[in-house]
């Protein structure tokens, strides 16, 4: 399975990625060819306390505001004395710039490849001598960025780098290698504020150092003014990694271990919904936008999802960010962050049913460290014990509230999107979520458990009692807002839909863990005594979920969030019909006013409408996630790029053929009619279980469960 092109990438959201988990590579296919370089490792800052020094004095101030209606003066008081440092952001590496003979407009039959079922761009075209082909692949048993140029005859080839970043270039003709040093800054700022302070080089940030290594050639090394040349070269292979004491192995072992590797979780999911039309993607798309079928464009899309994420997503390396491994700008969009209010999340919707559950061990991994990390935030902000997390984090492990710029304590963030106090909480919903697939009672105890018993322990210790009711507060649903009497623009409320949902199930699954593990908490019976008086979920006058306690005008009421619906998508909590046909209404309300066309909030919408049965929803949905709400290679469009949207929508796809959802797997439950004939094996479902399903003429003639 692949898709290609019959002309180079003139910019970043046309070319083709390639990624190794941790090392990532974006390549142009260019005359002279340029390969955009990433490293997971790669971010400005370093390792200090963001929190908010005695933000937890002015806690109660904030929720007396609230109790008494004043919402908008209790988010000024957040956004005057409750938030701390932004996070810091992911940088770009640099460029290698490949330089051959000028072809001089003597380039024919031009192919730019992505091959799926190998992980590898091929690139050939017909120049004026004959047939030239380059490969790349990124290896993760090499942890290294491969590439090979095969000319028709010998010529000179020119490599140099570039870089945004300070950086240094020394070359070691002993080892036929040049050395990369990069000094990361001390901070950068998010791209969505601008002072004195936007890039500090200073000197507390990282240092790295990357080798690229010439590991074969037929023609002579020299270097020349930062540039490595090699005279007379016909076959020329090298790689780029960190700088590391590993021998290289040779291009072609690399490819055969490389491919092994990939292959070995690639391969546990096929799926057949029609031929793959041999046209280049871009011919493919505008032949569907004009009205021709091409069912095979869903599997490709639903199989690049799945190769995004093994590209990005490997055991050792940190979880995919907003988009993957792959960013350009030394001031990316949203600081190119783990953003907690739905983007990293919605990353690893597809990691357990799409049988990738290897590539959920980084957001694993990662969580746990949150989790420590959101414990010092807990007791500073909120003088208590358990852990918290807010709505954006780093590399760092960020869990404050965001919003004061760097070195400043003077607050310019919007309550809005800061003061959202439910990252942990969902972060730590996934765990479980993920043991219920694996069925791993060793991660049960060893990682859920504690994480999941510091998030209910902060729950516990902030919910807050009114008129017998608990509630959560401060409480906000990620970046909306309401009117309040007033006419003003406010977000903090009592007990918002999302947290109502995120507070149960958390519970829920604590308890669970409990149960299973046999393990005596009396953590349980502080629980247990608050859980049947906690606020609960509204239905308002249109039919509709509420997103807030009360039935408010909405400022957007096309929002792209539709956090109100968590507890029909990714969460079970909705289950009785007047839940889920209020969910149906709470969509249709969105899309009435422009709402859910965005790649991840799109997506976010397909698996609703998979959920709920809409097959034909979905499908329109997911139509739309391809032709319109991606860029040329299929990098899903927010706009920006952001990569959440092309896994969510993965996930989606998968949601038409099987489901397992409150002890119940239901096999074709959102077939669309234009998928009529298919075929699929080896989607997960709960239990550590897999399957096999083929359908035709909309009916199951095959089903299997190993």
């Amino acid at each position: 399975m692949n898709f290609f092109f019959t002309s180079p990438a003139q910019e970043w959201e046309e070319t083709l990625p390639i990624g190794n988990g941790s090392l990532g590579g974006m390549i142009f296919g260019s005359f002279p060819e340029k390969i955009g370089l990433n490293d997971e490792l790669l971010w400005s800052g370093y390792e200090y306390d963001k929190n908010r020094p005695e933000a937890a004095k002015y806690l109660s101030e904030i929720q007396q505001a609230i109790l008494e209606g004043r919402y908008l003066k209790a988010g000024q008081q957040v956004e005057a004395t409750f938030l701390g440092n932004y996070t810091e952001s992911y940088l770009p590496l640099g460029n290698l710039i490949i330089t051959q003979p000028d072809q001089k407009g003597g380039i024919e039959q031009y192919c730019r490849c992505l091959d799926l079922s190998r992980s590898k761009v091929e690139i050939t075209y017909q120049g004026r001598k004959g047939v030239y082909q380059r490969e790349y692949f990124a290896s993760y048993p090499d942890q290294a960025l491969w590439g090979r140029f095969v000319a028709p005859e010998a010529e000179s080839i020119i490599i140099a780098y570039e870089s945004q970043l300070h950086s240094r270039v020394i070359y070691h003709a002993n080892k036929s290698c040049v050395e990369i040093q990069v000094q990361c800054p001390e901070h950068v700022n998010p791209k969505y504020i601008s002072n004195e302070r936007d890039f500090v080089q200073g000197t507390r940030g990282e240092t790295h150092i990357y080798e690229l290594i010439i590991e074969k050639t037929d023609g002579n090394l020299v270097f020349d003014s930062d540039r490595l040349v090699i005279e007379n070269a016909q076959n020329v292979s090298f790689l780029f990694r960190r700088k590391e004491s590993r021998k290289v192995s040779s291009f072609v072992e690399a490819e055969k271990c490389h491919r092994k590797d990939y292959q070995e979780l690639f391969n546990r999911v096929e799926m057949s919904l029609g031929d793959q039309v041999h046209l280049p993607l871009n011919e493919r798309i505008a032949r569907v936008k004009e009205g021709q079928s091409d069912p095979g464009l869903i599997a490709l899309y639903f199989q690049y999802g799945r190769y995004l994420l093994i590209s990005s997503s490997r055991p050792g390396s940190l979880p995919s960010n907003l988009q993957g491994i792959w960013s350009w700008q030394l001031r990316a969009p949203w600081s190119c962050n783990f953003t907690t209010n739905i983007n990293l999340e919605m990353n690893y919707w597809l990691a357990d049913t799409c049988n990738l559950h290897e590539c959920f061990v980084p957001y694993s991994n990662f969580i746990e460290q949150l989790s420590s990390a959101g414990e010092k935030t807990a007791c500073v902000h909120y003088g208590v014990a358990g852990s918290v997390c807010h709505h954006n984090t780093d590399r760092w492990f960020t869990t404050n509230p965001v919003g004061a710029p760097y070195q400043s304590q003077t607050g310019r963030g919007d309550a809005s999107w800061a003061m959202w106090q439910m990252g942990g909480a969902w972060l730590a919903s996934d765990l479980y979520r993920h043991y219920e697939y694996t069925g791993d009672r060793t991660y049960l105890k060893e990682v859920v458990y504690p994480v999941l018993r510091k998030s209910v322990m902060f729950l516990v210790n902030t919910l807050i009692e009114s008129d017998g009711t608990y509630h959560s507060c401060p409480s906000s649903s990620p970046e909306n807002l309401f009117f309040d009497a007033a006419g003003n623009k406010c977000s903090l409320h009592l007990s918002t839909t999302m947290d109502i949902c995120l507070i149960n199930e958390n519970f829920d699954f604590f308890q669970r863990t409990c149960e299973s593990l046999n393990i005596q908490d009396d953590l349980l019976d502080r629980m247990k005594r608050i859980q049947p008086y906690l606020a609960t979920v509204k239905i308002g006058s249109k039919g509709q979920i509420l997103e807030w306690q009360e039935e408010f005008e909405e400022v957007e009421p096309g929002h792209r969030h539709v956090s109100h619906l968590y507890g029909a998508y990714p969460g079970e909590l909705y289950k009785t019909d007047e839940l889920l046909n209020a969910t149906r209404k709470s969509i249709a309300l969105r899309l009435e006013n422009g709402g859910g066309h965005t790649g991840w909030s799109n997506a976010w919408l397909i698996n609703l409408f998979a959920i709920l049965g809409d097959s034909q929803q979905a499908y329109q949905h997911i139509q739309h996630a391809i032709l319109e709400a991606s860029y040329s290679n299929l990098w899903s469009k927010h706009p920006p790029f952001q990569i959440d949207g092309n896994f969510g929508v993965a996930a989606g796809i998968a949601n038409l053929f099987v489901q397992d959802r409150n002890g119940r797997v239901k096999w074709l439950p959102a077939l669309p009619d234009e998928l009529k004939d298919g075929f699929v094996k080896g989607l997960k479902i709960k239990g550590n279980k897999t399957v096999e399903m083929q359908w035709k003429n909309g009916e199951l003639i095959k089903k299997n469960i190993y």
